[in-house]
């Protein structure tokens, strides 16, 4: 069907067919067209996940939505696609979260369980998130912008951007009351404290009902035909609202017979005339058709510019706030009068230079690299996977190229670059976009932007020295920090030598940010000698905020040791336990955080369980509730589900998948049946779906005992558990894999998952056909 319309079918056009039948209630329909996409390669795949995740998110449905997601989490890193990044990145989440608070029906909601996905990404988009606050206060969504602000406080104690609050708060219809949680999560102090609410009850009270209030009175003006009104209105813009000159009043005033020059006449105000000029020139560039003169309309567009350049009211340069959906028609006509051979045989659109041409000559620099922010961040959030038949990602990269050939740069440290990379922008294009000229993206920076993002503000810089030293010493090979930690805890044991060059490589070439997120592994590893070495290659105020990493390593290492030396190192493992408890909050949660905190719950003695709940409800005191039920799924696990009620705040239960563990620590038999009788007891309709989260945990793992021993306790009594009705399709696919790289298998699991492998590779057979 697709074909007979003209469509060629790829995963784009899928992704958008199951967000379509999500949102029908066709549930049938995306199974079966799960099974299609399966049988010709297309699933999984992360761009059908994209579709299925933000359709669950935009009706609200909030079960399927994490269920979904855990999924691809799981199922994601299994896939060999190396055409897109398998990551689920924290760009997405963000905005998975936005579109779900914004469709439930209470204005309350929140969503810790996508928060605490956001505390395990290795790099997190500052800007992205700050915006998504705002969008939430906007939307009238305050719990789940304090949230979501709760977690970008971690990142960055900079409070500059509260006072850009208000304005988003009275657009959503709040009050300055709604801000107060804001100011005590960001423990400004009382001076500050005491003017940002002055501000903003000063906003609130004279300028926020306003500008509420002015569309609605610009509206009635044109409905009852009072031009004076609607003109009066337009020269009383002040620096707080001038946006509305070119966004609301220089489109609606042209469109009821005033020319641009008339409303020049009438207000007789520099910097509105400047904003209505650039309006114009923004309202001709967005309606480009494919039936007009091109070249003609971009040349009168330009001698426009020019002219009003000579009368200095170009070019602009305020703020630059525009819709995402106008922006979207924007690079929409501009690719609909785009060459597409040109696109396809060189990546590139002589059109969009010459728009944005135009706009550079409109514009300050300043404002046009407002304008480029707005432009990617509405076609990364856009729900349209292709443009006139351009896919999305195509469409950012001639956009980059586009404002790499204007000179415009982003701050290393920018979520803008990770995004472009992700959309996957060239080498040479991203070097030039990044502000930070002394980076040289040699194949080792380029794999630290892939692994962090754009976290890597402190990205390798070199001087004129450090390039044969970069020859003399031989960079980790390794493919990711967690395998680099492995490496290094490998070679402590076995090559002292080696672990000699590769710490002098990590010290001397290393970002900040890399060697910080490395910590986290090697205290995941118990390798407490290693993290005192890695310590020492950070900055003194870096090193003493992360010192208390080496009583989390040294708790981790004696779970491992023998029970005689357990006994041995019992007295200091109480103190490095006292430790953390003198730890402050802020600085518990700077030591605690990362991929280490789900093993040191599981490795924590059992005779100090209390203390570990003291600690983490002191973390709970910073807004981190997932942490709590990321500790009480934990204590189930361990057969401790009588300790769990003083963590659940906010919850009457633990969410089942808290319960399921990770590919990193997959669920023993004990702790499986322990999790199975709690849920018996307190959610037993979600059963199935845990079995199904833990099977595919356990094949994503390294430890093949745990895996055996769960399809063993899975597939026998009391359970007799058919694997092929328990998992979905993509957790049996998880074991097939997991089954043929496997050597050696027990014969009772060969013959426990024979269904499993039947069905896989009949797909297979029948997809290759």
């Amino acid at each position: 069907m697709l074909r007979d319309a003209g469509f060629k079918p790829n995963r784009y056009i899928f992704s958008q067919i199951l967000h379509g039948y999500v949102k029908a209630g066709l549930p049938e329909e995306v199974s079966s067209t799960q099974e299609l996409l399966s049988q010709i390669g297309l699933w999984p795949s992360k761009f059908a996940y994209e579709g299925l995740l933000s359709a669950y998110a935009d009706i609200g449905d909030k079960d399927s939505l994490l269920r979904t997601l855990d999924e691809a989490y799981a199922v994601l890193p299994s896939i060999d696609d190396k055409t897109a990044s398998r990551e689920i990145s924290p760009i997405l989440l963000l905005d998975l979260y936005t579109r779900l608070v914004c469709s439930l029906a209470y204005t309350d909601a929140t969503c810790s369980e996508i928060t605490t996905k956001l505390l395990t990404t290795d790099y997190f988009p500052l800007e992205f998130a700050i915006d998504t606050v705002k969008v939430l206060l906007a939307k009238g969504r305050p719990a789940a912008a304090l949230e979501i602000f709760k977690v970008i406080h971690k990142y960055q104690k900079q409070n500059d951007h509260l006072s850009s609050f208000p304005v988003y708060a009275a657009a959503g219809g709040l009050d300055y009351k709604a801000l107060e949680p804001f100011w005590h999560t960001a423990n400004v102090d009382s001076k500050e404290l005491f003017m940002l609410r002055n501000k903003c009850k000063l906003y609130f009270h004279r300028i926020g009902k306003t500008n509420s209030k002015l569309g609605d009175q610009f509206q009635t003006c044109l409905e009852e035909h009072n031009v004076q009104g609607a003109l009066d209105l337009l020269k009383n813009l002040n620096k707080t609202n001038i946006t509305l000159a070119y966004s609301l009043f220089l489109p609606k005033l042209n469109r009821s017979g005033f020319s641009l020059q008339d409303l020049i006449n009438q207000t007789q105000d520099h910097e509105i005339n400047k904003a209505l000029v650039f309006g114009y020139v923004f309202n001709n560039l967005v309606s480009i058709q494919s039936t007009d003169d091109l070249k003609s309309r971009l040349t009168s567009c330009l001698e426009l510019v020019n002219e009003y350049r000579a009368k200095e009211l170009l070019p602009y340069n305020d703020v630059v706030r525009l819709g995402n959906p106008i922006i979207v028609k924007l690079v929409t006509n501009i690719i609909s009068v785009s060459d597409m051979a040109e696109i396809a045989k060189l990546n590139k659109s002589t059109v969009m230079h010459d728009v944005f041409r135009i706009f550079s000559h409109t514009l300050t620099k300043r404002s046009l690299r407002m304008l480029y922010l707005q432009v990617f961040e509405a076609l990364m959030l856009s729900n349209l996977r292709s443009f006139h038949g351009i896919p999305k990602n195509i469409v950012i990269q001639l956009v980059a190229d586009v404002c790499a050939h204007q000179n415009v740069t982003f701050g290393y440290g920018d979520w803008i670059l990770s995004g472009l990379k992700d959309a996957g922008v060239p080498r040479h294009i991203m070097a030039k976009l990044s502000s930070d000229q002394s980076v040289e993206l040699s194949s080792f920076s380029d794999l630290s932007v892939v692994l962090f993002g754009g976290r890597t503000s402190n990205a390798v810089r070199r001087n004129k020295n450090e390039g044969s030293l970069a020859n003399q010493m031989k960079l980790p090979s390794e493919e990711s920090v967690p395998i680099a930690a492995e490496s290094l805890v490998k070679a402590l044991k076995d090559d002292p030598k080696k672990l000699e060059t590769e710490l002098k490589s990590i010290e001397a070439l290393w970002s900040l940010q890399k060697k910080c997120i490395l910590l986290s592994y090697l205290v995941n590893l118990g390798s407490k000698d290693l993290v005192e070495r890695v310590l020492q290659f950070l900055p003194e105020e870096q090193r003493k905020q992360r010192e208390p990493m080496k009583s989390l390593a040294h708790i981790i290492k004696s779970s491992l040791e023998n029970d005689t030396e357990k006994e041995s190192s019992s007295e200091s493992v109480k103190q490095s336990i006292q430790n953390l408890q003198n730890l402050s909050p802020k600085d518990l949660y700077s030591t605690m955080r990362g991929p280490h905190l789900d093993t040191l719950f599981r490795c924590w003695p059992t005779e100090h369980i209390s203390d570990l709940i003291d600690i983490t409800k002191k973390l709970s005191k910073l807004g981190l509730n997932s942490v709590n039920l990321q500790l009480a799924g934990v204590l189930v696990n361990r057969g401790l589900s009588d300790l769990v009620s003083t963590l659940l705040e906010n919850n009457k239960t633990v969410p089942f998948t808290f319960l399921v563990g990770n590919p990193r620590n997959s669920l023993t038999k004990s702790e499986f049946l322990s999790s199975v009788e709690y849920l018996k007891s307190v959610d037993s309709q979600h059963i199935p779906g845990f079995v199904d989260h833990c099977l595919r945990n356990a094949a994503l793992s390294t430890n093949d005992d745990n895996l055996y021993q769960l399809i063993r306790t899975v597939v026998s009594p009391p359970f007799n558990m058919d694997l092929l009705q328990v998992c979905i399709q993509p957790t049996l696919q998880v074991l097939h894999h997991r089954l043929e790289v496997s050597e050696n298998l027990p014969e009772d699991i060969l013959q426990a998952t024979q269904p499993v492998v039947q069905k896989i590779s009949a797909l297979k057979a029948k997809a290759s056909n």
